[in-house]
């Protein structure tokens, strides 16, 4: 795929760092492989990508992507859902061996997604699965007590001591604040609030104004309003929060890279547009898409 983007339009996207991609090879159908991203991407003039699948470690072929395209820094990481043994420390040890940038808590797996989705996958044509999925249960970070459980811990640990993210991708709000404290009482100084203001992460600016002083990062993700399938939120909303919150303390992305929705860099492009349209302004939003998350990949 040859992408059309408008000189000008390049300017804007010089030195992007996209911090949620997602891309094949996975289960679930997408538009193009990480290669194929990587050379578009690499193309218009991003300095990085973090891809990031729901069903296996990919930090590992990341290296691959490198040595195929060269002049680009592509990155993956690992999501904690049963596939990788849920809470797994081992995996994560391998994740960070392998390079990772970012530990995600669980996704299609998490207590939360299920509650809220009723069941470990998205009910939607557009997610059309290739392979049985299975039926497991639920995963929550907190025990029956609602501690913080040791083996979040345990990762936590190993996510300070290698200064990489933690994600909170789709747990709950109550596990949101959680993780949060833990990661700090840890060590972690990365830490990224996920994709903000969708129907499973739906927290309200004044919370993500509490998450931001507890020394989170607030990820705002195109997708949420532009999603031919799911429109969670508007971009006046999230303006209104990048303005509150402070755009020192928030990241732009697209979680782009399902077959009907737009191509990342398209979206990312139109989230540009649509930012800068409800008041933000282009030193704020390169704050948001290329310093912070530059910090975040450790390539500042």
């Amino acid at each position: 795929m040859v992408l059309e983007i408008p000189r000008g339009d390049k300017e804007l996207l010089q030195g992007v760092c996209e911090m949620h991609v997602h891309c094949a090879p996975d289960i679930f159908k997408r538009p193009f492989n990480e290669v194929e991203f990587a050379k578009n991407a690499q193309a218009v003039g991003y300095k990085a990508v973090l891809s990031k699948c729901h069903f296996t470690l990919n930090a590992d072929r990341a290296q691959l992507v490198r040595e195929i395209v060269p002049g680009i820094h592509f990155f993956g990481g690992i999501v904690l859902n049963h596939y990788v043994g849920g809470l797994n420390p081992n995996s994560v040890r391998a994740a960070i061996g392998f390079g990772a940038k970012q530990v995600w808590m669980p996704t299609l797996h998490a207590e939360n997604h299920i509650r809220v989705i009723g069941a470990p996958i998205y009910p939607t044509k557009q997610w059309e699965k290739q392979t049985d999925l299975g039926n497991p249960p639920g995963i929550s970070i907190l025990d029956n007590d609602g501690k913080v459980k040791q083996e979040v811990y345990e990762i936590l640990d190993l996510v300070a001591a290698s200064d990489i993210a933690v994600g909170t991708s789709h747990i709950s709000e109550q596990e949101v604040f959680a993780l949060i404290q833990a990661a700090r009482s840890s060590g972690v100084k990365k830490i990224i609030v996920t994709h903000v203001g969708f129907k499973l992460t739906p927290w309200s600016i004044e919370d993500q104004i509490k998450m931001a002083e507890m020394g989170a990062v607030i990820e705002h993700s195109v997708a949420n309003c532009i999603d031919v399938f799911d429109r969670s939120i508007e971009a006046k909303s999230i303006a209104e929060a990048i303005k509150k919150v402070g755009s020192n303390k928030c990241i732009m992305v697209t979680d782009l890279g399902q077959i009907a929705n737009a191509h990342p860099i398209e979206g990312m492009r139109q989230f540009i547009y649509m930012m800068m349209a409800f008041g933000i302004s282009k030193s704020e939003i390169d704050r948001m898409t290329k310093d912070n998350p530059a910090k975040l990949l450790g390539l500042e």
